[in-house]
């Protein structure tokens, strides 16, 4: 799966379920600041996209992770 795949699924997932504007979904758009998630919706975000991924990330990995790019190459790095 390429990058531009994995974010479309991220985008999507963060209009869907976030509420968030797609104009401001990109990748160096910060979670919390452009984005305006808070600490849960983080942790929410991650299980989601475990589940659409099908990955298991560990919490260490997520916990450095503030930006779309970041949440990419996580992802990337987890597919089986």
């Amino acid at each position: 799966m390429s990058e531009e795949e994995i974010l479309v699924e991220i985008k999507k997932v963060l209009i869907e379920e976030f509420e968030v504007e797609e104009e401001v979904v990109k990748r160096e758009a910060s979670f919390y600041d452009e984005l305006g998630l808070d600490s849960l919706d983080a942790i929410d975000l991650i299980v989601t996209m475990n589940n659409v991924f099908d990955i298991d990330v560990d919490n260490k990995e997520i916990e450095n992770t503030k930006t779309i790019q970041q949440l990419i190459d996580v992802v990337k790095n987890n597919l089986k």
